[in-house]
């Protein structure tokens, strides 16, 4: 597996103090399996790179520990090599215990169409506010399908993500695409840069999973310098299709301990989410000081639809009719399945939190 390229160009401070940090050899039979750690300078706190991959986490992946994550990514990268993305993901799903086969091919099928749907969001974001002349943060990232497709287009990208393991998957999809892209692992909450660093960030399906919200807004915030802008995707809390990570329909109104036990009797691990509606994302983002908010029902990707059969494709071609008419797409902001908002950091000082 091929360096991530290029995150010793960047510019990353200590998620903790946001103290500068100094990259040092690992030594010792602990950090045996780890390349190099990245030490503050400020508050002396230590992380490691493993598979050349800095993790600034400041807590654990709530579905894996720390040490675990990355061992499974060690485990990864060996099963792995040489082989495509698609054989990765393959490989991924086997060693996930928790995972049937049917989840598996649908898991894989839609990781493979998240391509598209990276594209079409990018192209979204700069029909709506142009091709900025700089740097792109694709915030929980997963395994890069934005950034892959940003990396041509913007003076810079880097992929964050929660996930250790996700991005050693990001590292096989980018040699796949022969594309390299700086990847970070982190928390949305504590993000590993200097204020300002980049001019626009884009969360797609990243709020939702976040420990706290508010934090993570306000992180986004601080990242940015005035005038930048921010754009995320989330599912709707209030849809009445089927839930994007269980697939009852109206998951958002069921109580959690109810999704929870249904999962679990399906031997499943039940998501960890707090799912937004419209008005709940409007006020996380003007509570972290952004303004021109816009929250609105984006289409479906096109490959998303095709894929469909039977009755679930009728309606997700009336959905693609309905967002076409203003009246309904008021209606389907209040139960439609999906949620895309922008912002913008003012460029008054007095409005910045």
């Amino acid at each position: 597996m091929t360096p991530s390229s290029g995150w010793r160009d960047l510019e990353l401070v200590c998620p903790a103090c946001r103290g500068r940090l100094s990259e040092t050899p690992a030594a010792g039979k602990k950090l045996a399996s780890v390349e190099s750690r990245l030490v503050c300078a400020h508050c002396k706190a230590v992380y490691p790179v493993v598979l050349d991959i800095p993790d600034l986490r400041t807590r654990p992946d709530p579905y894996i520990g720390l040490e675990e994550d990355r061992d499974k990514g060690r485990t990864l990268a060996k099963e792995c090599a040489g082989l495509g993305f698609t054989e990765a993901l393959e490989v991924y799903y086997r060693l996930t215990s928790v995972v049937t086969a049917a989840q598996s091919s649908a898991f894989i099928a839609s990781v493979l169409a998240a391509s598209g749907r990276a594209r079409e969001t990018l192209a979204g974001i700069e029909g709506e506010r142009g091709l900025p002349e700089g740097a792109l943060l694709d915030l929980g990232c997963g395994t890069a399908p934005l950034a892959i497709d940003a990396a041509a287009r913007y003076s810079s990208v880097v992929g964050v993500d929660l996930a250790f393991r996700w991005l050693v998957m990001a590292k096989f999809r980018m040699e796949t695409a022969g594309v390299r892209v700086p990847l970070i692992c982190a928390c949305a909450e504590a993000l590993p840069f200097p204020n300002g660093a980049f001019d626009r960030v884009v969360g797609e399906s990243l709020i939702e999973h976040v420990e706290d919200q508010e934090e993570a807004l306000r992180e986004i915030a601080r990242v940015m310098p005035l005038g930048a802008d921010v754009f995320l995707t989330t599912p709707n809390r209030f849809s009445l299709g089927p839930d994007p990570h269980v697939g009852i329909p109206a998951g958002g109104f069921w109580p959690n301990r109810w999704i929870a036990a249904y999962i679990q009797k399906r031997g499943g691990i039940p998501p960890r989410r707090t799912l937004l509606s419209d008005g709940a994302l409007r006020r996380l983002m003007t509570g972290a000081g952004f303004r021109e908010i816009s929250i609105r029902v984006p289409p479906l990707a096109g490959d998303r639809v095709a894929a469909l059969h039977g009755p679930i494709r009728w309606v997700a071609l009336a959905y693609q009719t309905a967002v076409r008419f203003p009246p309904l797409r008021l209606v389907l902001r209040k139960i439609g399945p999906l949620l895309s908002a922008s912002a913008v950091k003012p460029v008054k000082l007095g409005h910045v939190r």
